[in-house]
């Protein structure tokens, strides 16, 4: 995949410890909390590192449905967030053989710039690489490119109102970064 950048106008602390929340968790889901993103459910902790089960709001054409995944999730605040797959059964992520994801957080004056990697192996011979050129990649590819705008309003809708992290001028210019490459 390729890499997806986003400049963010927040400091990092707080961009990394937005993106780290990783998403709602069922119980708060089921407590009326309808705000949008993927459902997680912490099934182990061993270290950092914490073993989840996410529920992913994934929008195919037409049809509206989910994606379930078992991720180990290891922070390194506030530098980065490394997502591993486990692999499972189903059409989708049966067919994944591999997935690792990594949020980088650069700091960029007094803003981030949050780097998006993805790599994925699809089981199934040639057929399976055909099948991630052709389906998979662009599937994830849009579904991060509207991620990571979701993300980037989040927290700096938050970083406006933050007394700790407050949204301050950055001193890069935004020419440099572009908000999405794609």
């Amino acid at each position: 995949m390729p890499d997806q950048s986003i400049h963010i106008h927040a400091q990092r602390e707080l961009a990394f410890q937005m993106v780290s929340a990783l998403g709602i968790s069922e119980e708060d889901r089921a407590n009326g909390n309808s705000k949008k993103g993927p459902t997680i459910k912490v099934i182990a902790a061993n270290g950092n590192r914490q073993l989840v089960e996410f529920r992913t709001p994934l929008k195919l054409g037409p049809l509206n449905t989910s994606w379930k995944t078992t991720e180990w999730v290891t922070p390194h605040s506030p530098v980065s967030i490394d997502f591993d797959l486990l692999p499972d059964s189903g059409l989708v992520a049966g067919g994944l053989r591999e997935l690792h994801d990594r949020f980088d957080f650069e700091q960029a004056g007094n803003c981030t710039v949050l780097n998006y990697q993805s790599q994925f192996g699809i089981r199934w011979s040639v057929g399976g690489w055909l099948l991630g050129k052709l389906v998979f990649r662009p599937i994830i590819k849009k579904h991060m490119i509207q991620h990571l705008t979701e993300v980037k309003q989040l927290i700096e809708n938050r970083a406006r109102r933050s007394r700790i992290y407050p949204q301050l001028a950055c001193s890069l210019d935004d020419s440099i970064v572009s908000d999405i490459k794609s």
